[in-house]
């Protein structure tokens, strides 16, 4: 706005100087700290939900393929290694492999449990599911040897209460059924910690050799992928749905979280607008504000009017007033949001319950520059700005006679 100078002048005058009624500078300081208190909110809580959702994308894809391939015929199981060649060639896949799952119960001389079994090759251990990052105590199961050899997470050894060393009795579904159950006895090669309890407390790996074994040969494989970049997977898994239909189809990360990620983007949108609410009291604040000045300035106002100058530049002085009054509280709220989100990104603050709760067992913080920047602040103002007009309208729209006899 390119105002002349005596209307910055006036506007600050009017901002700054005493008041008769000593109570407009009181409602004007509460203006400023509801938009500061706002913004800081809003900007907080946007960082931690964004940095919850990466985070928790960054945990579903720590231990688990990009994109999964898998048979979608009943023949298809015998060209798996010829789709995983086909798959792996596709831009953007840095890491491929076999895989097979299967529900179990986990039984030792402590304890049962139930788990998701994933059989691997050599390949998917290391250049898809990377178990030796994750390894918390114990070594990787030998994918080549004959004896039968997994990797529990470290939630579910304690269920259990094994160690590396101990031997585990698995039970699948399929040998319940059976009269006789089939069951296979696996020595504990090692313990993984990704540090998402629903991961570490119901996941284990073995050697995909292995597990057809004691399924049965006749058990499905498929394949699975690490891409470059993860959010690029759709498109990767588009791809291979091309390539390899109509005996396989392909599903990706992404659509397989779509309702966990679609919640939590809605949640972010709804808090937005809630807190956006803090902003819009404190806007209105400035509304009583400059209502209450326009009422105790209104000889003065009547003097401007009748040395000319036109209304329009007279609503100006007190939009500008209003603005000046948000821009403090915006840019307060700046920066104290931005000084939470650093404080609790250097001294995370620890949940109750840990992960076994909200998946993650630390608050964590994102920060979106363009969004805590740009478009919180700048709709933080434009509210106090709408918040403005009318008192602005009341004090153009005064009839200088009148003002003039008001006092």
């Amino acid at each position: 706005m390119n105002l002349p100078p005596y209307e910055r002048w006036l506007a600050l005058k009017l901002l700054l100087r005493a008041h008769r009624q000593r109570f407009i500078p009181v409602v004007a300081v509460l203006a400023v700290a509801g938009v500061a208190l706002g913004v800081a909110a809003l900007i907080v809580v946007i960082a931690v939900m964004s940095g919850f959702e990466r985070d928790l994308q960054a945990k579903i894809t720590a231990m688990s393929a990009h994109v999964w391939v898998q048979p979608a015929m009943a023949d298809a199981d015998a060209g798996t290694g010829g789709a995983l060649a086909t798959a792996a060639a596709l831009p953007g896949v840095n890491g491929s492999g076999l895989y097979a799952s299967t529900q179990s119960l986990l039984q030792s001389s402590r304890g049962s449990t139930g788990a998701v079994l994933f059989g691997l090759d050599a390949g998917a251990a290391r250049d898809v599911v990377d178990l030796g990052r994750h390894l918390a105590a114990g070594r990787l199961p030998d994918f080549s040897g004959a004896a039968p050899e997994i990797v529990l997470g470290t939630e579910l050894a304690q269920s259990l209460g094994t160690f590396p060393g101990d031997v585990v009795l698995l039970l699948t579904a399929r040998s319940m059924a059976q009269t006789i159950p089939n069951l296979l006895r696996v020595r504990v090669a090692g313990l993984f910690e990704v540090g998402m309890y629903e991961y570490d407390a119901h996941t284990a790996y073995l050697p995909l050799g292995t597990l057809r074994r004691f399924l049965g040969h006749g058990t499905p494989a498929g394949a699975i992928l690490r891409v470059s970049d993860m959010f690029r997977a759709p498109s990767i898994a588009q791809a291979a749905r091309k390539a390899l239909a109509p005996r396989f189809t392909a599903r990706d990360w992404l659509s397989l979280n779509r309702n966990l990620f679609f919640a939590i983007r809605t949640e972010k949108a709804v808090m937005f607008l809630i807190l956006l609410t803090i902003v819009t009291v404190a806007a209105l604040n400035i509304t009583s504000s400059l209502i209450m000045t326009v009422m105790e300035k209104t000889r003065a106002i009547g003097v401007l009017a009748t040395l000319g100058v036109p209304p329009a530049r007279i609503a100006r002085i007190f939009i500008l007033q209003g603005t000046l009054v948000g821009a403090v509280g915006v840019g307060a709220g700046v920066l104290v949001g931005l000084a939470v989100c650093a404080f609790i990104a250097v001294y995370p603050l620890q949940l109750p319950g840990g992960g076994s709760v909200y998946y993650l067992s630390t608050l964590p913080v994102r920060m979106n520059w363009w969004l805590d920047l740009a478009v919180i602040p700048g709709v933080a103002l434009a509210l106090c700005v709408a918040a403005s007009w009318y008192p602005a309208r009341q004090a153009s729209h005064l009839d200088p006679v009148e003002a003039v006899r008001y006092e």
